[in-house]
């Protein structure tokens, strides 16, 4: 006679009280800022991808996921992965567009890309377009470091 368990997996299509608030504040946080960065404060591509976006005058706001105070930056980065299918930082968004990595950022500020985005209709991570269309007629929010 071996021990038998109830227990069901009912809950596979609902997230942890904790991972649903990790992914609603990364949502809140890309909707809310024209440029969104989620970053490490250790990261060298993180301060590159950082760098470039300050020589080239683009405002961001930029959270590094290694310094909350909450101790969710790992839920965070895991929500991130759900969005976008990539769980490396930093993890750039552009006027509600997914932007990706280092790279990808260098990339689209090189082409044009970023500002062409920030300029263009909000894409599918923006709260809503008409708060998104409005922020946007204001002046961009200056760099902005999270120590939340």
């Amino acid at each position: 006679m071996g021990i038998t368990s109830s227990h069901t997996n009912s809950s596979s299509n609902t997230m942890p009280a904790g991972a649903k608030a990790a992914t609603e504040l990364a949502k809140k946080l890309i909707a809310s800022n024209r440029v969104m960065v989620f970053a490490k404060s250790y990261c060298p591509y993180c301060h590159r991808a950082e760098s470039e976006l300050k020589k080239n005058n683009i405002d961001f706001f930029k959270l590094d996921l290694d310094l909350r105070k909450e101790n969710d930056g790992s839920a965070i980065q895991t929500s991130l992965l759900e969005l976008t299918g990539q769980r490396t930082v930093p993890n750039v968004f552009a006027n509600g567009h997914h932007i990706g990595g280092c790279d990808d950022t260098l990339a689209a500020l090189s082409n044009g890309t970023l500002v062409k985005l920030l300029k263009g209709e909000p894409g599918k991570f923006a709260e809503n377009q008409e708060s998104a269309e409005s922020s946007a007629k204001e002046t961009p929010t200056p760099i902005r470091e999270a120590r939340m």
